[in-house]
């Protein structure tokens, strides 16, 4: 059965033609997946990425009480990476970290790995 479907590129260009309706949902499904894993890569990197920080924040903290928040935000942290990986694993995909320039700066030069 040919129908006129709209599906979404691997850009996320939406794009409009005739095919199959079968197909076309199966393209459809597949963009929307790709788009949920590079999301959860995304926040991924990011909660690994104040693992990081967090404790050099401690560090330079200037008072008691801005030690605890930030211990708080470190477990917490914790646990959403801990989610994260159960949520890669119950979908098939490994947590592979992206690394983006917008990250590395808010982490500082001592945990970058760039040259």
């Amino acid at each position: 059965m040919k129908s006129t479907a709209t599906i979404i590129d691997k850009k996320g260009k939406v794009q409009k033609g005739k095919g199959n309706s079968q197909q076309t949902t199966s393209s459809l499904n597949e963009s929307c997946r790709n788009v949920f894993v590079e999301e959860l890569k995304e926040i991924y990197y990011s909660e690994k990425a104040q693992l990081l920080a967090i404790p050099i924040m401690i560090k330079s903290a200037a008072s008691d009480e801005v030690v605890d928040a930030l211990k708080i935000h470190l477990e917490f942290t914790i646990e959403h990476i801990k989610r994260l990986e159960d949520i890669f694993y119950s979908i098939g995909e490994s947590a592979i970290i992206l690394r983006y320039e917008a990250i590395y700066g808010s982490i500082g030069p001592e945990t970058s790995t760039k040259s």
